[in-house]
């Protein structure tokens, strides 16, 4: 009975060191590596955009200014100002920027065209800005937002990284020495991105 236990027990002794010895004598391995290139085209993208929290008010192609401040039901309502969106459309923005702009650096300015009577709208279109937000947090602020109110025609706004952000954009019409009537003209956002 111990004999065919022992036999057994060498049986198997035998069998692992076999395995383990032939284990050691076929194992084989080879290896290739295969480079990885992502070329990748300069960008500099924008778009005019609306988001659900926007105000609905006209197209986002138009900044329309139709309602005094001082009509708006605001404590401070003040005659000499338009709004768009009214300040009476809290958390709201006319619409967003998106900008995608992979270069090393990337600015974006503002130009403003047309008059109100005899009265340039560069000199009383103001815009006041929440700041760059990437669609992705944590955090998804970059920065870039306004302290107060100023001039659109001499906005700029500069990063020294790519970005690929919405920036939310309110407006203001100074109306001191403007006539009455409908006025008319552009504003031209250009975004630059340099390697």
């Amino acid at each position: 009975m111990m004999r065919v236990r022992g036999g057994c027990l060498m049986g198997l002794a035998v069998s692992v060191a076999t395995a383990g010895m032939a284990t050691r004598a076929w194992a084989l391995t080879d290896t290739e590596t295969v480079g990885v290139s992502a070329v990748m085209p300069l960008r500099a993208e924008l778009n005019i955009i609306r988001d659900a929290n926007s105000s609905t008010r006209g197209s986002p192609g138009t900044v329309l200014f139709d309602r005094y401040d001082d009509k708006d039901n605001q404590p401070d309502g003040n005659a000499l100002f338009m709004y768009a969106p009214y300040r009476s459309e809290a958390g709201k923005n006319w619409h967003l920027l998106s900008i995608i702009a992979n270069g090393s650096s990337m600015t974006l300015t503002a130009d403003v065209t047309g008059a109100a009577g005899t009265t340039p709208l560069a000199n009383i279109l103001d815009v006041f800005t929440g700041g760059f937000f990437e669609p992705f947090p944590p955090p998804n602020s970059k920065g870039g937002a306004s302290t107060d109110w100023e001039l659109l025609d001499t906005f700029q706004r500069q990063f020294n990284e790519p970005l690929t952000a919405t920036a939310p954009m309110n407006y203001r019409l100074r109306l001191r020495g403007v006539v009455g009537g409908t006025h008319n003209g552009n504003i031209t956002f250009t975004v630059v991105s340099t390697l």
